[in-house]
């Protein structure tokens, strides 16, 4: 174990890099923050690369960390450690971790694609929501928020760990791979009257989230199947992006629950 409380260390330099999406991206490696998510980053097989907490976290919950036996630890001077952190009140722990690169099955189910989405916490959310559903993947295309932010990390409550994120580029070649395959692409757009709840979402399916302002980008749209409402008696115009694929997500699985049944 190492003790850092000068900002001028190595080793914490290191750390505060991984901060910017640049340096995450060329080490390969980011930070999750919190007890409960690097205890998921081990149960779920996630290499830690070192773990960091403060003096006060270690010794009010030296037993908590029997988990993380033989994984190099930092111990950070609370000031230091509170500018690593993104929240108000750090719980005082951290680990640096690495980034997996998780391949997605190409078979009959289905991917989520998020369209510019910019909200950490819709991403989050969605990300999460489409693990539970046994999702094959989360395409994110470009103009998305990146999904190693902070709070895009914490809002998936680990299941970033094992939900395959493919990063799409301007001239969409994965999605145009699926379609190819044999994928049909769901988007939500308020331009027409098809009720979501008429839609076969069986099969190979890709369902479209859009932008919380602007909706699905004309680039994505012209790539759908099909165009479906979400229906809303109430007097509400709109849903917000996560709950709005949750609802789509969920119909998909109960779809194809009824079908399997």
């Amino acid at each position: 174990m190492i003790y850092i409380e000068s900002k001028d260390n190595k080793v914490y330099k290191e750390l505060k890099k991984l901060k910017n999406k640049r340096y995450r991206l060329a080490y390969n490696r980011y930070l999750i923050e919190g007890l409960r998510f690097a205890e998921e980053a081990v149960k779920s097989e996630v290499k830690i690369i070192k773990l960091i907490v403060t003096e006060e976290f270690y010794n009010k919950h030296k037993e908590d960390l029997d988990i993380f036996i033989g994984i190099p630890t930092v111990l950070l001077k609370d000031t230091l450690f509170n500018e690593l952190s993104d929240t108000e009140k750090p719980q005082g722990i951290m680990a640096e971790v690495e980034m997996r690169d998780l391949i997605p099955e190409i078979k009959d189910g289905i991917f989520v694609l998020v369209d510019r989405i910019q909200d950490p916490g819709n991403l989050g959310t969605i990300i999460r929501s489409a693990e539970a559903v046994g999702a094959l993947g989360i395409i994110c295309t470009k103009g998305t928020v990146d999904y190693l932010n902070e709070k895009v990390l914490r809002s998936t409550m680990g299941s970033v760990f094992r939900m395959p994120i493919i990063l799409e580029g301007d001239d969409m070649l994965f999605i145009k791979s699926l379609k190819e395959k044999g994928f049909r692409l769901l988007g939500t757009t308020l331009q027409t009257s098809n009720s979501l709840y008429d839609c076969d979402l069986s099969g190979k399916i890709v369902i479209c989230i859009g932008n919380e302002g602007n909706g699905i980008s004309s680039e994505v749209l012209d790539l759908c199947d099909m165009r479906a409402i979400i229906p809303m008696p109430g007097k509400a115009e709109s849903l917000n992006a996560a709950v709005a694929a949750s609802v789509i997500i969920f119909e998909a699985l109960r779809q194809r629950l009824m079908f399997n049944a």
